[in-house]
């Protein structure tokens, strides 16, 4: 998914160096992620590859600590890179040990994180108000205190431009660190979602356009310097770095919405995902979404309620071709509600293949090419417009989403589709009757821990 951002590059503004500049005191990191040799993960370790940033403080650099006692970096936010013929070696011209002269041991607190703020900024959509750091580290006598923290991070609603943002934290001294070098231990901050789904169904067909998590943090400050508030106990999980509930975090809405090219996916009798060994993967082309973590509550809905729930964007038909979701447009919905009030999607869909054509918008029962309804759509004949709408369901108990954990989300068909949307006019209002689809959630740490398995059930 970040094969894109390996091509973003980031200059750094020069500045003097601290310490020796003898040739000799340059520093060495080395990188990589806790139990990397066991699992999988290509989109990170390969970008690691390019560099990442650095920033130091010496608590024994008395240039660096004002009459209050406030610590500025020894250098800050420097960019290390691969040297060739130097193994998983990284380095910069700009990052060198201080000087363990006397009582001095040449000390660094070194907090290191990928991939940069720039590129995070430019896939949240947001601009030089998001995602910077703030150190407020202190000295004063004997006593040392670390504050660096990472204020308005910030997660795109479109899970395609999501990243996964890894840091990692450690303190070495010159003497320990000239030859043998620093390591870092990058570690996942966020947390990992997909979803999948399968059924078998026999009075009904779905049909699937794209996927939604709602209510999760969207916009949090992260504090380097702390440690995990929810995290599993296993040694190779995330052991640095709290996301912060002051101030309090922004909620929102995080969802893939299928695209030109893409194929909507078909759930029926004895269709091609009828059993959950053969379950599929919602994601389309956007990757796996990342999230804030946090410990949630269940969205009881309700549409004022602020819990976590999942909603997917569907159609469904009878066995005989009836549309049954979303409602026939201008049928009567408890007797005072009309579809024309429901958030219905659009798209122009090949009747024979299923790919999607274009996405298109309705006005006045015109349908048009672009959102401001300017553009009028010209249907072609192997296409049929096709209207979906989103059915929701809440997870169970109170749902956690971890730092450094991968939450695989199975949706089962087979005897129901969910209930009303939140953002819809009559949200929880049952869509098929019964409303019982098990939905599994599988749970893991970096390292592989063993597996948590959930049944979610939907009560009509």
């Amino acid at each position: 998914m970040l094969t894109s951002l390996l091509f973003h590059s980031c200059s750094q503004e020069e500045e003097p160096l601290r310490g020796e500049a003898d040739g000799n005191s340059e520093i060495i990191f080395t990188a990589g992620l806790p139990g990397v040799e066991t699992r999988s993960e290509p989109f990170v370790t390969g970008s690691l590859n390019d560099g990442f940033y650095v920033t130091a403080f010496c608590p024994e650099d008395e240039t660096t600590i004002n009459g209050s006692g406030s610590m500025q970096a020894y250098f800050d936010y420097q960019l290390v890179t691969k040297t060739p013929g130097m193994g998983n070696a990284f380095r910069s011209e700009m990052c060198r040990w201080p000087e363990n002269t006397g009582a001095k041991e040449g000390t660094l607190k070194f907090f290191a994180i990928y991939p940069s703020l720039e590129v995070m900024r430019e896939r949240a959509g947001v601009g030089n108000t998001y995602f910077n750091l703030k150190n407020t580290s202190t000295k004063k006598g004997n006593t040392i205190t670390y504050k660096y923290v990472m204020e308005k991070f910030r997660v795109n609603r479109d899970i395609s431009r999501h990243v996964d943002f890894v840091m990692a934290t450690a303190q070495e001294n010159r003497k320990n660190g000239l030859y043998s070098g620093v390591a870092l231990k990058f570690e996942h901050q966020l947390a990992r979602v997909d979803f999948k789904a399968w059924g078998n169904p026999t009075t009904y067909d779905v049909e699937i356009a794209g996927i939604r998590l709602g209510n999760v943090y969207t916009e949090c400050n992260l504090d380097f310097t702390l440690k995990p508030n929810i995290s599993y106990a296993a040694k190779d999980s995330t052991q640095n770095g709290q996301w912060l509930k002051t101030p309090a975090p922004t909620r929102g809405v995080v969802e893939y919405i299928y695209r030109e090219g893409e194929s909507v996916i078909q759930i029926k009798n004895g269709g091609k995902y009828n059993t959950q060994t053969k379950a599929t993967s919602l994601m389309g082309n956007a990757g796996s979404a990342f999230v804030i973590p946090a410990s949630y509550s269940a969205w009881t809905k309700t549409k004022a309620n602020t819990g976590i729930y999942i909603s997917v964007l569907l159609r469904v038909k009878d066995i005989d071709g009836m549309q049954q979701y979303p409602y026939i447009e201008g049928a009567s919905m408890n007797n005072t509600t009309t579809t024309a009030n429901m958030n219905v999607i659009y798209f122009a869909v090949d009747k024979f293949t299923g790919l999607i054509n274009k996405r298109v918008y309705k006005k006045n029962g015109v349908y048009y090419a672009d959102e401001g309804c300017s553009i009028p759509y010209t249907q072609n004949a192997n296409e049929e417009i096709r209207d979906y709408g989103w059915a929701a369901f809440p997870p169970s108990g109170t749902p956690t989403l971890k730092s450094g954990c991968h939450y695989t989300f199975t949706f089962n068909y087979t005897s129901g589709v969910g209930v009303e949307d939140p953002a819809d006019v009559l949200p929880g209002k049952a869509i098929i009757t019964p409303v019982t689809p098990g939905v599994s959630v599988t749970s893991f740490s970096s390292g592989g821990t063993t597996d948590v398995t959930d049944k979610i059930t939907i009560i009509p």
